[in-house]
C-alpha cells in the first residue's frame, strides 16, 4: 500500500487527518479588549500640545482651521490608545462603526465624536502607520462570531508618545450625564432637567465620589484566578449611572460599576478596603412589591413555602430556571417574547441544564398563578420597569444612609455589599428602607 502521506508537509498531514481544520480565520481572544470611550481626552498640557503637534504633522493635516476641525476626535482616539499601552490591559481598543453609537446628544457624547470623523482619522493614521487595524465582522444571522473593528498603536506612535514626554496622567476623563434615559428601541434620548433629576444626579455623583476614594478589589483564591486567567478586570471601573427606560417613572437602576460585570459566586471574594466584604440581599424583593401593590402579605396569602420561585411540582434543582421565567413574564407581553428571552438565557450560559418547552413555560406560569392568584394579573402585564424604579429608589435611600455613616458600600440593584463589620448596620437599614416604602409584605433578608 503507498505512503498516503508521502511528500505533504506536515500541516497538509494535519488538515488530512483532521487535526487542523485548514485555511481558517487566526483564533483570537476578543473578550480581553478594551472598550472604546468617547468621553477620553488629553489634558491641555504643553507636553500633549507638541504631542498633537506631531501627530498632525504626521497626518499631514496642516492650517490651524483644519487641526480644529479634528481636534477632538484626535484627542480621544489618541487618550484610548495611551489607555491601553499605559494599563496593558487586552491587545486593542475596539469601536464602533455605527452611527447610533455617537449620539449628537451634548449630555452623552460631550467631546463631539462623530462617526465621519472617526473613519476618516483612523483611515489616516492606518496609512501613515500610526496604528493597527483589525477590521470587524458582523453575523447578520447570529451574534455569535460578531465583532467589532479593534486598533492598536504601532511602534511609530508609541515613540511619538516618549518623545514628547507623555504619561498616563495626560489622560483623562470629560464628565458625562451621570442619568441616562433610554426610549422603547433602547436607543439613548434627551430630557429637560427638573427637581426630581437634579436630586437624583447629586445623589449619584456623590456615590462616585465615595466610591472613587474606596479601595474595591477581589481576594487572589483559586475561583478569582481562574477568572482573571480568561478576563480582564478593570478595578478603575466605578462610576456608575442610572438607566431609565421611556420616562423616569420606570427603571433608574445603576450601572457601569465591575462588580455588576462580574459572575455572583465571585462576589464573596470581594474586598473593600482590604476588608472582607457580606453581601445582603432582598429575597424575592419583586414578588413582595406586587403583593404590597395589592396591599397584601405574601406570607398570609402563600401558605407552600417562602420562596415564590419553588413551585410545586417542580424540583427544587429547577428552582434558577422557574425564577427566571417568572421574572421574564413579568417583564414581557406574551409567550413567544418570554421563550426568546430564556432561549438568550440559555445562550449567554446564564442558566444550565435543559431549556423548558413551551408547554413547560406554561406549565410552570400556570402553577405559579394557582400559587399566587392574587397577583396572576402581572404576568404578561410589562409591569417590572415600573417596580424596578421603586427598587432603584430604595437602593438610593439606602446608600445615603450608608454614606451618611462614612460606610462603603456596593449596590447590585436589591444587595447590597459592605464590610463584615458593619454587617448589623445594613441588615437595619435595609429593613427600615422598606418601612420607609410602605410595604406591606416584607421580603426577608438574606
Amino acid at each position: 500500500m503507498s505512503d498516503l502521506f508521502k511528500g505533504k508537509t506536515k500541516r497538509e498531514i494535519m488538515i488530512k487527518t483532521r487535526q487542523d481544520s485548514g485555511s481558517e480565520p487566526d483564533i483570537y481572544d476578543y473578550s480581553k479588549d478594551l472598550p472604546f470611550k468617547i468621553n477620553l481626552s488629553l489634558k491641555n498640557k504643553s507636553h500633549a500640545v507638541s504631542f498633537l503637534n506631531s501627530i498632525f504633522d504626521t497626518l499631514g493635516i496642516i492650517g490651524d482651521t483644519k487641526r480644529a476641525k479634528y481636534l477632538d476626535h484626535i484627542k480621544t482616539i489618541a487618550a484610548n490608545l495611551m489607555e491601553l499601552y499605559f494599563n496593558r490591559l487586552g491587545e486593542y481598543v475596539y469601536y464602533s462603526r455605527n452611527n447610533n453609537f455617537y449620539h449628537e446628544i451634548k449630555r452623552y457624547n460631550p467631546n463631539n465624536i462623530t462617526i465621519r470623523k472617526i473613519k476618516k482619522v483612523i483611515k489616516l493614521l492606518i496609512d501613515k502607520q500610526l496604528i493597527d487595524h483589525r477590521k470587524g465582522f458582523h453575523n447578520k444571522y447570529s451574534k455569535k462570531g460578531s465583532h467589532r473593528s479593534r486598533i492598536k498603536p504601532t511602534v511609530k506612535f508609541l515613540n511619538i508618545i516618549r518623545s514628547n514626554f507623555i504619561d498616563r496622567s495626560y489622560i483623562y476623563e470629560v464628565d458625562t450625564d451621570c442619568i441616562i434615559l433610554k426610549n422603547s428601541k433602547k436607543t439613548l434620548i434627551d430630557y429637560e432637567d427638573n427637581s426630581f433629576i437634579k436630586s437624583i444626579r447629586v445623589d449619584c455623583r456623590s456615590y462616585n465620589q465615595s466610591l472613587e476614594k474606596t479601595k474595591i478589589a477581589l481576594k487572589r483564591c483559586k475561583a478569582v484566578n481562574e477568572y482573571l486567567y480568561d478576563n480582564n478586570m478593570h478595578y478603575k471601573n466605578k462610576v456608575c449611572h442610572r438607566i431609565f427606560n421611556k420616562d423616569f417613572n420606570h427603571g433608574g437602576r445603576l450601572y457601569g460599576t465591575w462588580w455588576l460585570q462580574i459572575p455572583s459566586e465571585l462576589r464573596e471574594h470581594i474586598l473593600i478596603n482590604n476588608n472582607k466584604t457580606v453581601e445582603k440581599d432582598y429575597s424575592s424583593l419583586i414578588i413582595h412589591q406586587l403583593y404590597s401593590e395589592e396591599g397584601l402579605n405574601y406570607y398570609e396569602e402563600n401558605n407552600y413555602s417562602n420562596d415564590p420561585y419553588l413551585l410545586q411540582g417542580i424540583p427544587d434543582s429547577e428552582r434558577k430556571i422557574s425564577k427566571t421565567i417568572i421574572l421574564i413574564s413579568l417583564n414581557c407581553r406574551d409567550l413567544d417574547k418570554l421563550n426568546r428571552a430564556l432561549i438568550k438565557e440559555f445562550k449567554k450560559g446564564n442558566l444550565k441544564g435543559n431549556k423548558p418547552n413551551k408547554k413547560e413555560i406554561i406549565k410552570r406560569l400556570n402553577i405559579f398563578r394557582e400559587m399566587n392568584p392574587k397577583i396572576s394579573k402581572y404576568i404578561y402585564s410589562n409591569c417590572a420597569a415600573k417596580f424596578q424604579f421603586r427598587d432603584s429608589e430604595i437602593a438610593r435611600s439606602i446608600i445615603k444612609k450608608c454614606m451618611y455613616q462614612l460606610i462603603p458600600v456596593l449596590c447590585i440593584h436589591d444587595s447590597f455589599i459592605v464590610e463584615y463589620t458593619h454587617s448589623n448596620f445594613i441588615i437595619d437599614t435595609m429593613n427600615s428602607a422598606i418601612e420607609d416604602a410602605g410595604f406591606t409584605s416584607i421580603p426577608l433578608i438574606r
